[in-house]
C-alpha cells in the first residue's frame, strides 16, 4: 500500500524530501524504502533503459532478507538458483578445497543471479509508489548546498537544464559517480595491475560440472568459472603480460580463449564480454554535509566474494530507513553520520575477505602455489576465517553506530536478529519478518515489554513507529499483549545468549537497545563518539597465508 508523499512536490521550499542520482541496486532499494514510507523522492538515472549485461552474480540470506521486506523475495527467487558450494581446483581435477554453503539463520539460502531479471523485478515493485518521481535518461550536472538543502541541477532526455531543490541527496551512481566529484571527494586504495576479461554466455548444450562454481586455480591461466541463473554463465580470465582489450575485440578471439577451456560453440552461445580492472579503494568520508555516497560511489571491491553489489544494497537499507526518519522530522539529522560507521565494519570485512580469496586465485609464484594446493584443503582451519567466508549472524553486526550503549562480544547491542519461523495467535505459522511487519519493534522475551520499561522509554519508541510484543513459548498460558509463538525457541537461545530480555529492533532488524545497556531511544548520532579498534583474521599476503595454515593444521 501507498502512502502520501511528506512533501507536496512544487512546494515553495522543497520539490522532494530526498534525490537519489543512480539506479542500479543501491539506488531501486533506497528509493523503495523511501517510497514505503511515503517520503517523496526524485530520482536521476542517466541510462534510459536498465543495463543488460550481468555484473554481480549472487545474493545471499540477508540481501535476500531486504527483498522479503520489500514484499518481493519469492518472486526474484523464480529467477535463481540455489548456489551449492564454491570449488577450488587446478586443472588436472585436483580439488584444493571446498566451501559449502550452510544456513546462517536469517531464512534464506544463498542464490546464483542473472541480474539483469533481478534488477527488473526490482524496479517494477518500486512502480507502486506514487512518492518516487523517477526520471530515466535524466543527467545529474551539478549541485550547491546550503544551511538549509540542496539545489540539484540536471539535464532531461532532450538535453535540457533545470534545477530542483530537495532536503537531501543519496548518491547511488557507481565508481565512476558524478556526485563524488562533484563534491571533490576522492578514493584511496589502489587498483591491481591486472586486467580481466569476462564472458557473459548462454549454455546450450550440458558439459560436465557446468552447474558448479569453480576457482581455477593456475599460475598462467587462472580462471573464475560461474554458473549464474536461468542457464547463463560467466566466465572471467585474467589477460596475459603484454596482452590488452583490443587483442579481444571480435567474438572469434573470444572464442578462441575459450576453447582453452574446453567450451565452444556446440556447448554455449556468446551474449557478450567486457574488461575489468580490481580496485581495493574507498573513501574516507561518505558524507558531506547534505549528502551521502554510498555502494560503489564510497568503495570498490575486487568480484571474488560476490559482494560488491550486496554492499551496495545493504548500504541502501542502511541509508534509507535513516533518510525517512529525517523527512518526518521524528530524529536529527545527525543520524546520517552513523551510515558509514555502520557499514564500514561489514564492507571492510567482506573487502579482506576479497582480497585473500584474490591470493588464492591470483598467486603465481610456483613455491606458493605448490604450497596452496598442499595446504588448500586445511584452509577452514584458520582461525575465524570460516565464519567469516560462510553465510553467519555473527557477522552481520557494527560496533560504532544508532544504538544505546556500546556493542561488545557479549551484548546483542549492533547485531541482526536471526529470522525463524513463529506462530501468529491465531496458530499460522509465518518467518518472522513477515509476521513483525516494517518498522520498528520492541521484543520482550516472557515479559509485555511495556511493564519492564519506563514510561518514557515506551513513548520514546512509540513515537518512531515501534510496535511493542510479547515473545512467548509454544507451551505459555495466553498472553493479552500483543505477542508472537517462538515455537522453535530461536529467539529465546538467541537473547539469553546476550543475556537480554527485552531488545528494540529497528527497521533493518539489528539491535537498537537491550535491557542490560539501556532502553532509551539512542541520540541521533548514537555512540558514533566511541572509536573501535578492529583486527582482521585474514593473512595479509599469501606467504602469511601458508604460515597460518601451518600453524592451523589439525592435529
Amino acid at each position: 500500500m501507498t502512502q502520501e508523499p511528506t512533501t507536496s512536490p512544487g512546494s515553495p521550499d522543497f520539490d522532494a524530501d530526498v534525490a537519489i542520482v543512480g539506479y542500479g541496486p543501491a539506488g531501486v532499494t533506497a528509493a523503495t524504502y523511501l517510497g514505503m514510507q511515503g517520503v517523496s523522492v526524485i530520482v536521476l538515472e542517466k541510462d534510459a533503459d536498465l543495463y543488460s549485461r550481468a555484473r554481480a552474480v549472487t545474493v545471499n540470506d540477508w540481501t535476500m532478507r531486504i527483498f522479503q521486506d520489500f514484499g518481493i523475495d519469492e518472486i526474484v527467487k523464480r529467477d535463481m538458483d540455489v548456489a551449492r558450494a564454491l570449488t577450488w581446483k587446478t586443472y588436472d581435477g585436483k580439488v584444493i578445497f571446498r566451501l559449502g554453503f550452510t544456513d546462517g539463520g536469517l531464512g534464506h539460502a544463498e542464490y546464483m543471479i542473472y541480474q539483469p531479471d533481478m534488477e527488473r523485478e526490482i524496479r517494477r515493485n518500486a512502480e507502486q509508489f506514487d512518492s518516487i518521481d523517477l526520471r530515466l535518461g535524466h543527467t545529474f550536472t551539478g549541485m550547491t548546498q546550503d544551511a538549509g538543502g540542496v539545489t540539484i541541477t540536471a539535464q532531461d532526455t532532450d538535453g535540457a537544464d533545470y534545477r530542483f531543490r530537495v532536503r537531501n541527496v543519496l548518491g547511488t551512481d557507481g565508481g565512476s559517480s558524478s556526485v563524488r566529484k562533484e563534491l571533490g571527494f576522492n578514493m584511496i586504495g589502489k587498483t591491481r595491475p591486472r586486467r580481466w576479461l569476462v564472458i557473459d554466455g548462454e549454455i546450450t548444450k550440458w558439459w560436465p560440472e557446468c552447474n558448479e562454481l569453480v576457482f581455477w586455480s593456475d599460475p598462467e591461466r587462472p580462471v573464475v568459472d560461474i554458473p549464474l541463473a536461468k542457464g547463463n554463465h560467466r566466465w572471467e580470465i585474467p589477460l596475459q603480460e603484454g596482452e590488452t582489450d583490443a587483442d579481444f575485440d571480435t567474438e572469434e578471439k573470444v572464442w578462441a580463449r575459450l576453447k582453452m577451456l574446453g567450451i565452444d560453440e556446440s556447448n554455449a552461445r556468446l551474449k557478450g564480454w567486457a574488461f575489468y580492472s580490481h580496485h581495493l579503494r574507498h573513501l574516507e568520508a561518505w558524507r558531506g554535509r547534505h549528502v551521502t555516497l554510498i555502494g560503489d560511489a564510497a568503495h570498490l571491491m575486487p568480484p571474488w566474494a560476490g559482494q560488491g553489489m550486496q554492499s551496495a544494497i545493504r548500504d541502501a537499507q542502511n541509508a534509507a530507513w535513516k533518510y525517512a526518519l529525517v523527512a518526518k522530522g521524528l530524529v536529527a539529522e545527525d543520524i546520517l553520520d552513523t551510515i558509514q560507521s555502520e557499514r564500514w565494519q561489514h564492507v571492510a570485512l567482506m573487502t579482506e575477505m576479497t582480497k585473500q580469496l584474490g591470493f588464492l586465485i591470483e598467486a603465481d609464484d610456483p613455491k606458493l602455489i605448490k604450497l596452496r594446493n598442499t595446504l588448500g584443503p586445511y584452509v577452514m582451519h584458520l582461525p575465524g576465517l570460516s565464519k567469516k567466508m560462510l553465510p553467519n549472524t555473527d557477522t552481520n553486526r557494527f560496533e560504532v553506530g544508532w544504538v544505546t550503549g556500546l556493542p561488545k562480544k557479549d551484548n546483542a547491542l549492533g547485531r541482526m536478529i536471526p529470522q525463524p519461523e513463529v506462530y501468529a495467535t491465531t496458530g499460522i505459522i509465518h518467518r518472522l519478518d513477515d509476521l513483525l511487519g516494517q518498522g520498528f519493534f520492541v521484543l520482550g522475551l516472557d515479559t509485555d515489554p511495556r511493564e519492564a520499561m519506563t514510561p518514557e522509554q515506551v513513548s520514546g519508541w512509540e513515537r518512531l513507529g515501534a510496535r511493542l510484543i510479547t515473545v512467548v513459548a509454544s507451551a505459555a498460558a495466553r498472553s493479552d499483549a500483543d505477542t508472537i509463538v517462538d515455537h522453535t525457541g530461536t529467539l529465546r537461545r538467541w537473547m539469553t545468549k546476550y543475556g537480554a530480555k527485552i531488545i528494540v529492533l529497528r527497521p533493518d532488524r539489528f539491535v537498537a537497545a537491550a535491557d542490560p545497556t539501556g532502553l532509551d531511544v539512542p541520540p541521533a548520532r548514537g555512540n558514533l563518539e566511541f572509536t573501535a579498534k578492529h583486527t582482521s583474521v585474514f593473512p595479509k599476503n599469501l606467504r602469511e597465508f601458508a604460515r597460518s595454515l601451518r600453524a592451523n593444521l589439525p592435529v
